[in-house]
């Protein structure tokens, strides 16, 4: 069995043995050790890793296996976080995590003030301008460093990138997976 199974196996973890949730989202990757007590660091997907600081119940996969884990401390560290979670105790144990992605099931988000979302919600939204045409479908969303953009992939057609910005966007309806954009079909 490779390293990395045994480690997330002894970490100790809560619910370890326990069916992960259908709705498990990835939020981050480890990326090794750090210090020496065994807490690890963290690239997370979004910068502000909000959902992963306010959690405390995760799951791990590597290696094909996902178990779950009791998070006592997270905090930032430079552009990513470190955390801490019950079995993982020194370096050595941290260090094999290296690699491994960490997931949060969807209902364990904090809840969201009206008119805000996820960026997971919107995977699978569909796409019409103004003129009620369907651009396509959200496959993804990524961040240019200035804003965020929307990935739509069009049928037969180069994906476009739409800026997830006021004077593109007018409406989102995350629950409905819809989102209306001004945008044409040939930009």
């Amino acid at each position: 069995m490779p390293p990395g199974k045994q480690a997330v196996r002894s970490l100790g973890a809560v619910g370890a043995d326990a069916a992960p949730p259908a709705d498990l989202v990835e939020l981050g990757v480890i990326r090794g050790a750090y210090g020496v007590k065994g807490w690890v660091r963290i690239a997370p997907h979004d910068i502000e890793a909000a959902v992963l600081r306010a959690t405390r119940h995760w799951w791990l996969e590597q290696g094909g296996k996902v178990s779950g884990l009791e998070v006592t401390g997270v905090r930032r560290h430079g552009g990513g976080i470190v955390a801490k979670w019950v079995g993982c105790d020194d370096p050595e144990t941290a260090e094999r995590l290296r690699g491994a992605q960490v997931h949060v099931g969807r209902s364990d988000f904090p809840a969201l003030a009206e008119g805000e979302f996820y960026w997971v919600d919107l995977v699978g939204a569909r796409v019409l301008n103004r003129a009620g045409v369907e651009l396509g479908k959200v496959t993804g969303l990524r961040n240019n460093g200035a804003q965020d953009m929307l990935e739509v992939a069009r049928a037969e057609q180069p994906e476009v990138l739409i800026p997830l910005v006021e004077a593109y966007v007018d409406a989102i309806d995350a629950k409905g997976g819809l989102i209306r954009v001004d945008w044409e079909v040939d930009w």
